[in-house]
């Protein structure tokens, strides 16, 4: 009857525990990076975001500059300079600058995810800003 139980070999408990504890110690730094991963992932999205919006707020306003619309144009009252939110969209806001060219308009839109809501670009809030030329036809 000895003989027998020599022949079935198995794990011991205590090979079982040191494999856990070995796998767990490959296991925690692992899971220590996906949050940080996460909040990358968050933020890359965030200024994808704010690229599409910037990008499509410079093309409505240079759609008006150059548009047909007498009360819009090159030589609108006021200029084009303001800020704001997006339609559906409250959390990016943007602001747009225009040095009020003669003959050649220089726009600058930053856009930026409000994190704290006061609509206003913290320095810890990420934004993104472009810039481009419209001359007048």
């Amino acid at each position: 009857m000895n003989r027998r139980l020599r022949a079935n070999k198995g794990f011991t408990l205590i090979e079982i525990l040191a494999s856990i504890a070995i796998i767990s110690l490959g296991l925690v730094p692992i899971l220590n990076i996906l949050p940080e991963g996460m909040e990358s992932m968050r933020k890359v999205e965030r200024l994808t975001f704010d690229v599409f919006l910037a990008q499509y707020k410079i093309e409505e306003i240079r759609s008006q500059i150059l548009g047909t619309d007498p009360s819009y144009g090159f030589a609108k009252a006021g200029g084009y300079g303001g800020s704001g939110t997006f339609t559906g969209y409250s959390n990016y806001k943007y602001t747009v600058t225009d040095d009020n060219g003669i003959g050649i308009k220089e726009l600058s839109v930053t856009v930026w995810f409000d994190d704290d809501g006061d609509g206003v670009l913290d320095s810890g809030e990420e934004s993104i800003r472009l810039d481009t030329k419209v001359a007048e036809r």
